[in-house]
């Protein structure tokens, strides 16, 4: 991307053996990173490998982006994906809506006002063991299903608009996973969101969280990345 100097920040990731918990058992934050200026665009997160002397000694954890898509657009979107979700969405019960012990609903129990998760586009479905559309006809899947059919076509429009817009930033960003994620496009087109050629997304899910559980997504493409969008709501600012 051709950045430099101030533009660019490096963090090295402390190693924790246990995530923080609240008195409920609930998982808390050990620390917190905040941009550091309007001059910070990118945030690199790197790991030291114990014992290793070589080129590889650090690795990428996660890269930070702090201005990927246009704010105006941002906010637009915030305000669709909230007023869909909340009035027409299907949610996806979670695991970690509890804790193990139940002792502590970490994402609230309150139907209303509880953390929720969304799921859109294709998708490896816990209830069939696979693709979650695989008993659906062709002409009837339904990638960005809401409860009533006509509230669908906007969603579908802005979040494969989203995918659209953020493939060259992660081409350019990390360009290895990108090009492992579309290297097969033409196999699963079908199967892709967004626009054009160099489609490296095949879903989206919204969620909002009260606490950030460790955990594994088993069914990622290998050598490729999740890309995480983080909407900040709108203040008129």
């Amino acid at each position: 991307m051709g950045l430099y100097g101030r533009a660019v920040r490096i963090e090295i990731v402390v190693y924790m053996e246990k995530e923080g918990k609240s008195r409920e058992g609930c998982p808390i934050a050990k620390s917190v990173l905040r941009r550091a200026n309007d001059q910070e665009l990118v945030l690199a997160l790197v790991r030291y490998r114990k014992g290793h002397k070589c080129s590889q000694t650090y690795i990428i954890v996660s890269i930070v982006v702090w201005d990927a898509i246009d704010r105006c657009f941002a906010d637009k979107l915030y305000d669709i994906i909230v007023y869909k979700v909340n009035e027409y969405g299907i949610s996806t019960q979670r695991r970690c809506a509890q804790n193990d012990s139940k002792t502590c609903g970490c994402q609230g129990v309150n139907e209303r006002t509880r953390g929720a998760c969304y799921s859109f586009g294709c998708s490896w479905s816990m209830f069939r063991d696979g693709c979650k559309f695989r008993d659906s006809q062709r002409h009837n899947v339904r990638k960005f299903r809401l409860k009533k059919r006509n509230q669908e076509y906007e969603l579908e429009y802005h979040l494969d608009k989203l995918a659209t817009g953020l493939a060259p930033l992660y081409e350019a960003i990390a360009p290895d996973a990108y090009y492992n994620q579309i290297t097969f496009e033409s196999d699963g087109s079908d199967c892709r969101i967004g626009d054009g050629i160099g489609r490296p997304f095949s879903g989206v899910t919204a969620c909002l969280d009260f606490c950030a559980h460790s955990h594994k997504d088993l069914h990622n493409m290998n050598n490729g990345c999740t890309v995480v969008v983080t909407l900040g709501k709108y203040r008129g600012g």
